[in-house]
């Protein structure tokens, strides 16, 4: 039975756990550039990676890019994050800001749908 599953992030590690995924699952790719979003969507790599341009251009994958993360994790019944850490080498700090916007989403998505 498929499971529905959300990639937040379509870096080189989200959009390839996403192609990967969506050959046996539904999966809705998260991204906050457009255009990434609407290469996806076209069956096209915004990655040069072999493999990814392959399976997205010749696979029949379930797999929807959006850039509406708050609809796309409220009916997952699994989150990937895979977003951005960004390393401050001044500061000797990850900004992980991304994730943590991704995980906030995610719990309101669980206690919103649960009547909390």
């Amino acid at each position: 039975m498929k499971k529905k599953i959300a990639v937040a992030g379509t870096g080189y590690v989200g959009l390839s756990l996403a192609v990967l995924l969506a050959q046996n699952n539904s999966v809705k790719a998260v991204d906050i550039i457009p255009e990434k979003v609407d290469l996806i969507n076209n069956k096209k790599s915004p990655i040069q990676d072999e493999y990814i341009e392959k399976y997205l251009a010749e696979k029949d994958l379930d797999l929807v890019a959006t850039i509406d993360g708050e609809a796309a994790y409220k009916d997952a019944e699994f989150v990937i994050i895979a977003a951005s850490t960004n390393y401050d080498s001044e500061k000797n700090f990850f900004d992980t800001s991304a994730v943590e916007k991704v995980i906030e989403l995610v719990i309101c998505k669980s206690k919103c749908n649960n009547g909390y």
